[in-house]
């Protein structure tokens, strides 16, 4: 609480604040009772030896921080700036870890690319040992069959075709005629975006391939997806968008919607914050309305839709890592896709231990595991790439 307190006197006392201090402040508005942060801000007055306020310029104060916060709430998209600072908001059980400092994503995965090689990455281990966090990764398999690692690529247009690079994004121009399919893979500890030929934006989370045309010739759009991404879908009402899934269909018109499938989960489940979109499975099939998700078994087969929250289903996007009431094993699923590190588990260790929290993706992997130990209760130990978790 202490902690707290101090960083929002820092914030307070601030003229203006950086993306990342607007959204710490989103994220603590939005998980912290109003009487809690009432006290918060009543105490840096009394601190300060300011008057305390009354209740009317109280109510001012808390308005203006909403204020103040709305541009990052309408461009939710907008990469964050690193910082250093960080903050542990509250401990075990139903509260949640906020942890304020860098950005990006988390998950992990078994999967390979078997059809193309490996992207090669520099070590992201540092010499003391401790692991960086992931990165603008990715390789790019050319409709031709050749390879580019694009983090090994300087900006500008890629061979050929009707694609550049620029500031860790493909861009696909709308060229009619152009045949053949790209794919983009990201490796464990990477993540890129690319916009394809329609306009269409799509982030891409770690362990994740998308395959896709360089142009939309036909009256349909389709591509293929294992793995996570977030897709932005131009609108198109004459040619419908479709996502195809191991064993399932997202069909799109236009919308805002993250998928999340990577085949070592148990469900793919499908977040809709925009639009409409139809999700098919072994013959069934459901469709979203903003704000629900859908989960589908791909052992099973059965599919189910359900209100959903969309702030955890994007924060990877986001830069933030977030894990509510979810298992443990589940959350370092994830942190071994974002940091490229194998978890191992002492014999007999529950790994089914449900945790609740939130962090930032910037900080190494020894402050993430820190975080986890005050809510799990476990102890973490690292040797070269692998966390190993016991009692």
């Amino acid at each position: 609480m202490e902690d707290q307190a101090q960083y929002l006197r820092e914030l307070l006392a601030k003229p203006d604040w950086t993306d990342d201090e607007r959204r710490w402040l989103l994220h603590y508005l939005e998980h912290t009772p109003a009487t809690a942060l009432k006290s918060l801000l009543l105490e840096a007055f009394r601190e300060r030896d300011i008057a305390v306020p009354d209740i009317a310029l109280q109510e001012r104060l808390l308005a203006g921080i909403h204020a103040r916060m709305q541009p990052v709430q309408e461009t939710i998209v907008t990469p964050m700036r690193r910082t250093n600072r960080w903050r542990v908001a509250a401990a075990v059980g139903g509260m949640a870890i906020l942890l304020g400092g860098g950005a990006l994503l988390l998950r992990q995965s078994k999967w390979q690319p078997e059809t193309v090689a490996e992207v090669a990455t520099a070590s992201n281990i540092g010499p003391n040992g401790d692991i960086a966090p992931g990165g603008n990764k990715a390789q790019l398999v050319l409709h031709n069959g050749k390879t580019v690692v694009l983090d090994q690529t300087a900006d500008g247009r890629i061979g050929e075709g009707n694609v550049e690079k620029k500031d860790a994004e493909l861009l696909y121009d709308a060229e009619e005629g152009k045949s053949g399919s790209n794919i983009l893979i990201t490796p464990r500890g990477g993540q890129y975006r690319v916009r394809l030929a329609d306009g269409t934006k799509v982030w891409l989370n770690a362990a994740s391939r998308l395959e896709y045309p360089v142009a939309f010739n036909g009256n349909e759009r389709m591509v293929s997806l294992t793995g996570e991404a977030y897709f932005e879908v131009a609108s198109d009402v004459q040619r419908p968008f479709f996502v195809m899934v191991d064993g399932m269909k997202v069909q799109v018109l236009g919308t805002k919607f993250n998928v999340n499938a990577y085949p070592e989960e148990k469900l793919f489940t499908t977040a809709l914050l925009e639009g409409a979109v139809r999700i098919t499975g072994s013959g069934k099939q459901v469709t979203l309305k903003p704000g629900q998700e859908s989960a589908f078994s791909p052992k099973s087969g059965s599919l189910k839709q359900y209100a959903g929250d969309m702030e955890s289903a994007v924060a990877w996007k986001n830069g933030i890592i977030t894990f509510k009431n979810d298992e443990l094993s589940a959350v370092m699923r994830d942190l071994g896709r974002w940091y490229d590190v194998d978890v191992a588990y002492e014999p007999g260790l529950d790994s089914h231990i449900h945790v609740t929290g939130a962090m930032r993706k910037q900080e190494h992997l020894s402050q993430a595991l820190k975080i986890l130990e005050l809510t799990a209760g476990v102890h973490f130990e690292v040797e070269g790439r692998t966390v190993k978790v016991s009692r």
